[in-house]
């Protein structure tokens, strides 16, 4: 049996190393097939803040969530490195199940990590468009928790707002494992996933990467991840979505994302 740490404890400061194949602009022109009118985004697990400055170059207000503050870090670097610093943002510790969103955001004012953003407020302020990426939902721990995340959405969101995330079938563990193990090479890094199922619903993944100390030389250091996956039925993640006042406006395979995957594009009544 598999034991793990909490997602990306370790794995944040090589997290864009590991995620170098993901194509974060085929990604971003997906989601803005449905964020169309300038407004105020909730990225719920922003991680690395790949998708924030692409919003902030493109006049878009962000709030960043996520429960990993090295994450967090490594977006404020990066946002200064592309010289997004003085955008209208936000990067905020918390859990994506219980985050309420408490910042109004005012073009008036300068901006920076927390700025252009007035916070601390009673009550919820909702935003325009929220997003999940990279089948982050599959990380909750069971249904129950499924069902705090989207009432804690529709408390976020505005009427008429957007809340695109995506999920994995457990057709990924067939689609990537061979007889529980994937090799994956790299230059950078090699790594090493071992599958286990554990029941119907839940899985465990556990990740050794190495990663190479010197283009110049064989030296590699060594991280592991173990990642609990929780795989919903796309009927119930529909049906739950409806039941919470959700219109499902679009579900959506795109292969260029894997065929497991799917978007679930659901709009606040």
């Amino acid at each position: 049996m598999m034991r793990g740490k909490l997602m990306h404890r370790e794995f944040a400061e090589i997290y864009d190393v590991f995620m170098k194949h993901v194509n974060y602009d085929v990604w971003y022109k997906f989601l803005r097939m449905f964020i169309t009118k300038k407004g105020a985004v909730l990225d719920l697990g922003c991680g690395t803040g790949e998708f924030i400055w692409r919003f902030l170059r493109d006049g878009f207000p962000v709030i960043g969530v996520d429960l990993s503050e090295k994450m967090l870090d490594i977006s404020e670097k990066k946002l200064i490195g592309k010289n997004l610093a003085d955008g209208n943002y936000k990067l905020i510790r918390d859990n994506i199940v219980s985050y309420e969103n408490k910042a109004i955001f005012y073009e008036s004012l300068d901006v920076g990590r927390n700025h252009g953003i007035s916070g601390n407020y009673d009550e919820i302020q909702p935003v325009d468009y929220i997003i999940c990426n990279f089948d982050t939902i599959n990380y909750l721990k069971s249904e129950k928790e499924f069902l705090k995340f989207i009432e804690k959405c529709g408390k976020n969101l505005k009427k008429g707002g957007y809340l695109i995330f995506d999920a994995v079938t457990e057709d990924i563990f067939e689609e990537i494992f061979e007889n529980d193990i994937f090799l994956d090479e790299e230059p950078e890094y090699t790594s090493i996933w071992r599958h286990e199922k554990i029941s119907r619903k839940k899985h465990i993944v556990e990740i050794d990467l190495f990663i190479r100390e010197d283009e110049n030389d064989n030296l590699f250091r060594k991280y592991n991840e173990v990642q609990e996956k929780f795989i919903y039925d796309p009927e119930w993640i529909v049906e739950t979505a409806q039941s919470k006042g959700f219109e499902v406006f679009d579900t959506v395979f795109n292969p260029e994302f894997g065929e497991s995957r799917i978007f679930f594009v659901l709009k606040k009544l």
